[in-house]
C-alpha cells in the first residue's frame, strides 16, 4: 500500500470494514483459483498486505502467517480473522518495498490485489523475489492493465483518479504482468484473463506462480 495513504484515519477504516464485508462475494469471484494457487502451501506463509485477512480461509489450520500490512485499521480484523480460522498470526506494519525478513529465508509468498497498491511496484516485487529461498514459490492474483485502445482501457483512465484516492492508493491501469516478467524470476506461470464483476476497472487480471 501506497505511505500516503496506509494510516489514513478516514478511509483506512472505511477500507477495512468494505473488505470484511465483502469477504464472502470476494470468495466467489476469486475462491476457486486461490485455492488452487494455495494448494500444498507449508507451514509459515508470507502474505504482502493482507487486509482484512480474506485469504485466510485458503490456509490450513495451525498455519503461521507473518502478515506484511502497513495500514494499522486493518490489524484488529485481520486479528479476528486469525482467531476464526486457527492462524498463527504475526503482523509487520511494514510496506511492500520494506520487508525485514532475512535474505533466502521464505518458501511461499502470496500476494492478491495488492501490487496495484504500493508506491514502487518493482521494488516490492524485487524484495518478494529477495526473501524467497531458491525455489521458493511466489503466488499472485493482481488486476491489471487493459489492452490498448480497448473500452477497459478506456475507462481504467476514465476511473483512475477517484479510484485511486477511495482505495486508498490503488492504480487501475498498472502493467503489472510486465513488471512480473521482467522481476527475473526462474519460472514465471501467468494467465490473463477477464474476472467479470461490478468492479469494471479491475476485470482485467491475471494469476499465477512465480519461482526463485
Amino acid at each position: 500500500m501506497s505511505n500516503e495513504f496506509k494510516n489514513n484515519t478516514i478511509l483506512g477504516p472505511i477500507n477495512s470494514w468494505i473488505l470484511k464485508i465483502l469477504s464472502g462475494y470476494m470468495d466467489y469471484l476469486f475462491g476457486k483459483s486461490k485455492r488452487a494457487l494455495f494448494r500444498e502451501h507449508p507451514k509459515t506463509v508470507v502474505e504482502i498486505g493482507p487486509g482484512a485477512g480474506a485469504n485466510m480461509r485458503y490456509l490450513r489450520k495451525g498455519t503461521k502467517l507473518i502478515a506484511i500490512e502497513p495500514n494499522i485499521h486493518m490489524h484488529a480484523n485481520l486479528k479476528k480473522s486469525a482467531d476464526a480460522h486457527g492462524i498463527h498470526l504475526e503482523i509487520k506494519t511494514l510496506t511492500g518495498e520494506s520487508i525485514d525478513l532475512p535474505n533466502n529465508s521464505c518458501d511461499f509468498v502470496v500476494s492478491t490485489l495488492v501490487l496495484c497498491t504500493v508506491r514502487h511496484p518493482e521494488k516490492c516485487v524485487a524484495q518478494i523475489k529477495r526473501i524467497l529461498k531458491p525455489s521458493g514459490v511466489f503466488v499472485f492474483i493482481e488486476h491489471v492493465k487493459a489492452d490498448e485502445n480497448s473500452i477497459l482501457a478506456l475507462i481504467q483512465n476514465l476511473m483512475h483518479r477517484p479510484w485511486h484516492w477511495f482505495f486508498e492508493g490503488c492504480h487501475t491501469n498498472r502493467d503489472i504482468k510486465g513488471i512480473l516478467e521482467l522481476a527475473g524470476f526462474s519460472t514465471l506461470t501467468l494467465e490473463k484473463y477477464n474476472a467479470y464483476s461490478p468492479f469494471v476497472p479491475i476485470i482485467p487480471q491475471i494469476r499465477g506462480r512465480a519461482t526463485k
